[in-house]
C-alpha cells in the first residue's frame, strides 16, 4: 500500500474512532482488532505530526487538533458521498435538502413549489423549516432562504427579491382610531406589533424603527414604538394578530399580500424599502451541482415573473 492509499485508509479508521470516542465500537465497525485500529491511529499522528485523541483512563477525548481533521473530514466524505450519488442518479433524482424560514415558506415558497415538482418529478424535496439562520456545518441542508442583508463569507449568496415595510391592521381596527377624532390616523394611539422571526441579528423592533426613521412627520420619527406592543417570534402569527385587531404590525408586503388582497388587513400608510432582502445561499461551489442549479434557475425566474403587492 503506497503512502497516500495507507494516508486515507488510516484517517477513515480516525474518522470512525473519533465518532464513537471508542477504538473498540471502531473495531466492531470496521471488522479489524482493537489494536490494529490503534496501531492506525498511531501511524496517523506520526504521519501528520500531531496528537488526535488524548487517551484518558476509560474514554478518549479529541484534542483541538483532533476536532479541526474531523471537521474537514467529515466535509469531504459529505461531498464525496453526495458526487457519488450525482453520478449514479444523474444528480436529478434523490433528495434536495431546502432550509428556510417559516413564513416565507408557508406564504410564498409552499404555493409555488408543485410547479417544480413538476419539473423535476424524481427529485424528492426535504424542508427544514427554522426562524433563524441555519448552520450549515450542523444542520446538512444543501442550500437555505435568508432573510438577510445579502452579507455570507464563504458562501454563494444569490438575492431574490428585495423586500418592502409597511404597517398593516384590520380595517375595523383602523376605523377604530378615526373615532378619536381629526387626529384618529395618529400612530401614537396605536399599539405596535413586532415579529423578530428572521431577526435574531436584530432587535424585534428593528423594522418599525426603520420605517419610522423614513417617515417627514417629525412626531412618528419620534415615537416610542415600545411604550404599547406586542413582541410575536413568528410573522404569520403578527398577521394573524393584525387581523384580530390587536394593533399595527409592521408588515413585510410579500409576506401579506393574500390579506390585502381580501381586504382582511389594509395598509393606510407608505411603502418603504427594507433593509433586508430574501437571498438564497449555499457553500460555495454546490452552486453548479445540478440540483441546486436546478432550483436556483427556477426560483430565479419565479422571482422575476412575481409582482410585489402594493
Amino acid at each position: 500500500m503506497d503512502r497516500k492509499q495507507l494516508l486515507l485508509t488510516n484517517m477513515h479508521t480516525f474518522s470512525i474512532a473519533a465518532k464513537f470516542l471508542s477504538f473498540t465500537r471502531a473495531a466492531e465497525e470496521l471488522c479489524i482488532s482493537q489494536g490494529a485500529v490503534s496501531q492506525r491511529i498511531k501511524g496517523l499522528e506520526q504521519q501528520l505530526g500531531f496528537s488526535l485523541f488524548i487517551r484518558l483512563t476509560r474514554k478518549l477525548e479529541l484534542t483541538e487538533e483532533g476536532e479541526r481533521l474531523l471537521h474537514a473530514l467529515n466535509q469531504s466524505f459529505d461531498l464525496i458521498f453526495s458526487e457519488v450519488e450525482d453520478i449514479r442518479f444523474n444528480e436529478l433524482r434523490g433528495e434536495l435538502y431546502i432550509g428556510v424560514a417559516p413564513t416565507f415558506a408557508q406564504t410564498w415558497l409552499l404555493p409555488r413549489l408543485p410547479s417544480f415538482q413538476q419539473l423535476y418529478p424524481s427529485l424528492n424535496l426535504k424542508i427544514r423549516v427554522k426562524g433563524s439562520r441555519l448552520n450549515f456545518q450542523h444542520e446538512p441542508v444543501d442550500l437555505a432562504i435568508y432573510y438577510s442583508d445579502g452579507h455570507h463569507p464563504g458562501f454563494h449568496c444569490q438575492p431574490l427579491y428585495e423586500e418592502y415595510l409597511t404597517p398593516v391592521c384590520s380595517p375595523d381596527y383602523y376605523q377604530q382610531l378615526h373615532a378619536h377624532g381629526p387626529d384618529g390616523n395618529d400612530l401614537s394611539r396605536a399599539t405596535f406589533i413586532h415579529s423578530s422571526e428572521s431577526l435574531e441579528f436584530d432587535e424585534p423592533q428593528s423594522e418599525w424603527q426603520h420605517w419610522m426613521r423614513q417617515q417627514s412627520n417629525p412626531e412618528w420619527r419620534e415615537l416610542d414604538v415600545m411604550q404599547n406592543h406586542c413582541i410575536i417570534n413568528h410573522s404569520n402569527m403578527a398577521t394573524i394578530a393584525a387581523k384580530s385587531g390587536m394593533g399595527f404590525a409592521m408588515a413585510r408586503l410579500s409576506l401579506v399580500e393574500n390579506e390585502l388582497s381580501a381586504g382582511e388587513l389594509i395598509a393606510p400608510f407608505e411603502q418603504i424599502r427594507a433593509e433586508y432582502g430574501y437571498d438564497l445561499i449555499c457553500p460555495h461551489g454546490q452552486e453548479n451541482r445540478p440540483r441546486i442549479k436546478a432550483f436556483i434557475e427556477w426560483i430565479a425566474r419565479e422571482t422575476t415573473c412575481w409582482k410585489r403587492p402594493g
